[in-house]
């Protein structure tokens, strides 16, 4: 479909029931974690998929529809622009009248939405808000305009070493990613790939996003899955003998590589038993056509990705790990960000101060949903070029190398000390992109009027102009049980006139205290050399 949104589904469609209907209408979205007494407000764990909720109303109100941009079995899909927000983005539009959806369909939905508003990661997809009707669904996702990576295989026949390369890193990444996560994709090939810009289509290197969670799962390390799911060309042999764990997502990895690199499938057939037969004895080719011109470390790495035996195969992080994908970074081509545009970034880091869980809220929300592409784009360049090891987050000793580019060692030490517990809002002690990009972006540029009213419009959901401590529990309470303390405690520092609420005026001089100039390190010194 090469638009953003969800893609074609090879099944038939179905209207969703109601069951279905009041699940998403009512949050639960197929979630089964255990609620969790909280007593404090910092433990209340902050990011952007924590206001993916579904919407009320017509989004025909809210967003101007500028033109159709692909159709599925699922519904058809739109640009669309904010009316408000002034931005652009695609929306599924599912026809609950016209369409006809099997429970199991309905399910996957519901599925993708539960399991991405959960992942953080530059290379996978960021969905939004979801609107229901009594006639029909709209999924608000980001708007990928380079069409599927499939697409560009089929046009370019195949892709050099280089580019293949770059994007096997990104995809191992998003790999690394979920199975860090305990999330299986189970679905991987080039149609669920898109390339995330239309302008970069053409050039060297591009940046790709990972569609199409619906058939994704959250696993438990050492149990096996049993389900048959995923496309032909690209299932693993372990998924069509019905014992399977993470490491089929690998094998779909090097089929992947394998049609970059050559533009042929390694295990195919006429009908699905023949492809499974041959997928079963796991044999396959590179003496023919490119392959003669391709390197013996991509060669290996494919051979250590297509190993029948799982136990045998490579991990994500040993697959970013191999010498092809770390000899290939170094000869990307890709223009390192000069010293002097890391200090400015650096410096944002550094006068960066929060305390408050509202604050913490509002800056998520505003990076998730307001930011502009082209400052994400320069803040994803600082944060690749941190995580070296390439696995979508960093650690507090990538922080410190990264920092120490433009700060001495004891300054990078002191700020990562400083700002770790800060920015790691949900707590799973790594950074990841949206946390960075919360502290990393200029705040003149995301704390303005315009995002700061869209906020608290968010909050203030009676639309008195104050926001109440139950209108923060409807939005921060999510799915653990926390003690009703802990709203009040959560007002204390920002109501400055003591009447139960919280004013524009106050939410503002609230979001200014973020900017925390005052700190000892802005004294010294950063290299711009």
């Amino acid at each position: 479909m090469g638009t953003g949104c969800f893609p074609n589904q090879n099944k038939d469609c179905l209207k969703l029931n109601p069951i279905i209907i009041e699940r998403l209408k009512s949050e639960e979205l197929n979630n089964n974690t255990p609620r969790v007494k909280i007593e404090r407000a910092d433990k209340i764990k902050i990011n952007g998929g924590l206001f993916l909720k579904g919407e009320k109303g017509n989004p025909k109100t809210i967003y101007n529809f500028l033109e159709q941009i692909g159709e599925g079995a699922f519904g058809d899909v739109y640009k669309v622009s904010h009316k408000i927000k002034n931005v652009v983005r695609a929306m599924k539009v599912i026809n609950k009248k016209k369409v006809r959806m099997s429970m199991e369909s309905e399910e996957e939905l519901i599925n993708e939405i539960n399991v991405l508003k959960n992942i953080d990661h530059p290379n996978i997809l960021k969905i939004y808000e979801y609107y229901i009707t009594n006639s029909k669904l709209y999924i608000v996702s980001e708007l990928c305009t380079g069409g599927e990576l499939f697409k560009k295989i089929t046009s370019d026949k195949y892709l050099s070493e280089k580019i293949s390369a770059h994007i096997m890193r990104q995809l191992l990444s998003a790999i690394s990613f979920c199975h860090s996560n305990n999330v299986i994709h189970r679905d991987l090939k080039p149609d669920n790939i898109l390339i995330e810009n239309d302008n970069e289509k053409n050039k060297e290197f591009f940046h790709i996003k990972i569609i199409d969670f619906g058939t994704s799962e959250v696993f438990k390390k050492n149990k096996l899955l049993e389900k048959q799911i995923g496309t032909p060309f690209y299932m693993a042999p372990e998924v069509l003998n019905n014992k399977y764990n993470e490491k089929c997502d690998l094998w779909s990895a090097g089929v992947i590589m394998y049609v970059l690199l050559c533009g042929s499938l390694p295990f195919y057939g006429t009908n699905d038993e023949e492809i499974y037969e041959n997928i079963k004895k796991g044999k396959f080719s590179m003496d023919f056509g490119v392959w003669k011109d391709i390197s013996d470390d991509a060669k290996d790495l494919i051979k250590q990705l297509l190993v029948k035996d799982y136990n045998k195969r490579l991990s994500a992080d040993q697959a970013l790990n191999h010498k092809w994908i770390k000899n290939m970074k170094e000869n990307f081509g890709v223009k390192q960000i000069s010293n002097e545009k890391l200090a400015k970034i650096v410096e944002n880091i550094r006068s960066f101060s929060t305390s408050q869980k509202l604050q913490q809220a509002t800056l998520a929300y505003i990076v998730h949903n307001l930011t502009n592409k082209g400052d994400v784009d320069e803040i994803r360049k600082v944060f690749t070029e941190f995580d070296e090891n390439g696995d979508g987050k960093l650690t507090r000793e990538e922080l410190v190398k990264g920092l120490s580019r433009v700060l001495s060692q004891e300054d990078a030490e002191f700020e990562v000390f400083r700002i770790i517990d800060m920015i790691d809002a949900d707590g799973n002690g790594f950074i990841e992109f949206e946390e960075f990009m919360q502290c990393a972006l200029h705040k003149d540029k995301i704390l303005t009027d315009e995002n700061l009213i869209t906020v608290f419009n968010l909050f203030d959901k009676d639309k008195s102009g104050a926001i109440s401590p139950s209108e923060i529990q409807a939005v921060l309470g999510g799915d653990s049980d926390i003690s009703e303390n802990v709203w009040k405690d959560i007002m204390k520092g920002i109501d400055e006139n003591g009447d139960g609420e919280i004013e524009f005026k106050e939410f503002k001089q609230m979001m200014n205290l973020i900017m925390n100039k005052s700190t000892k390190n802005l004294g010294s010194k950063t290299k711009t050399g």
